[in-house]
């Protein structure tokens, strides 16, 4: 008697442990370790803990900025996303770093040859990442952008990639700051808009 229950512990445990590897969640203590602030509340971890469960894999955790803003990389499939948050008064937000505003593509796109306009699709925009907090409060952000042409089939050297540094305060808003192609290794400053 004493063989099986100890048996059956042990397969519960093994296949317990094997269940929470396979899948996308990382443990209290895990996310506890693994951040380097260390004054997240278990509320504020116990949210973003659940944000990942449609992961089949264990994500990649960043901190952007720590304390602030957390974000976490991961598969499902054949597909990938990269989820960002703000943490504010104990809640965790996600946040969308890709702009969508006409006045940022407007600016964006001034810059643009030819044929070649940047717009907002998932398909044209790489993983953007928060890399800064400037000391104006804003949110410095850096990602890679694939321009489209309107003669999509026509080969041309119209189609551009920028790797583009552009800043926000409230995550809807958004102000380019620089630029370059990304064969380039010149930054081209942006004005005021």
């Amino acid at each position: 008697m004493k063989n099986t229950f100890t048996f059956i512990l042990f397969i519960t445990f093994y296949f317990g442990s094997y269940a929470q590897n396979k899948t996308g969640s990382w443990t209290l203590q895990q996310l506890q370790a693994r951040f380097t602030h260390k004054n997240y509340t278990e509320k504020v971890l116990l949210d973003f803990q659940k944000t990942m469960v449609r992961s089949e894999e264990r994500p990649q955790l960043n901190e952007d900025i720590p304390g602030e803003v957390i974000s976490w990389t991961g598969r499902n499939g054949d597909f990938s996303w990269h989820e960002t948050y703000l943490i504010q008064k104990n809640k965790v937000q996600n946040v969308e770093l890709i702009p969508k505003d006409n006045l940022f593509f407007k600016k964006l796109n001034s810059y643009a040859s030819g044929q070649s306009k940047f717009s907002y699709g998932a398909d044209l925009w790489s993983f953007a990442f928060v890399e800064k907090k400037l000391k104006d409060n804003f949110y410095l952000i850096g990602v890679v952008a694939r321009s489209f042409s309107s003669m999509e089939d026509i080969i041309t050297d119209d189609i551009l990639i920028y790797d583009l540094k552009y800043k926000t305060r409230d995550f809807k808003e958004f102000k380019l700051v620089r630029f370059k192609d990304s064969r380039n290794e010149e930054w081209k400053e942006v004005g005021e808009y």
